[in-house]
């Protein structure tokens, strides 16, 4: 039973609850050499919001798998991309939203840290929810 209500808060933690944006996260970790149809999001977070609530900072996690034969991450040509075996990486990103003007920018980075960067950067002047710890941080 405990194992069940596990598996139910960790499926409610990692739940987005926003179909666009998690349309939209997946299409950029597409465009940027990923499987973006099959990347495992976690911990989707609002943690930053501007009066009267247009402008919005989302946080995640995702575990994607690099596809080989995109650009970024393409092997040699004595390489079989369908021989390679299955390569994930870890990423932290960041979506900005401006619901006004129908705006949304996602930036994923291999380390946290960029990542907090950023969310300082694009943060700036708003107010920064509790889910922003670790992040807004020195």
């Amino acid at each position: 039973m405990l194992h069940f209500i596990r598996q139910i808060r960790q499926r409610w933690d990692d739940w987005c609850g926003d179909r666009e944006m998690e349309l939209s996260i997946r299409r950029h970790l597409t465009e940027h050499g990923y499987f973006g149809t099959t990347a495992k999001l976690r911990s989707v977070r609002l943690i930053a919001v501007q009066r009267p609530g247009w402008q919005q900072i989302f946080r995640f996690e995702a575990t994607a798998r690099v596809n080989p034969e995109s650009v970024q991450f393409r092997q040699t040509a004595a390489d079989d991309p369908t021989d390679a075996e299955a390569i994930y990486h870890d990423l932290f990103g960041l979506v900005r939203e401006d619901l006004r003007a129908k705006i949304s920018d996602t930036r994923v980075f291999n380390d946290s840290g960029e990542r907090a960067e950023l969310f300082r950067r694009w943060s700036d002047g708003m107010i920064r929810l509790r889910g922003a710890h670790g992040l807004a941080d020195g």
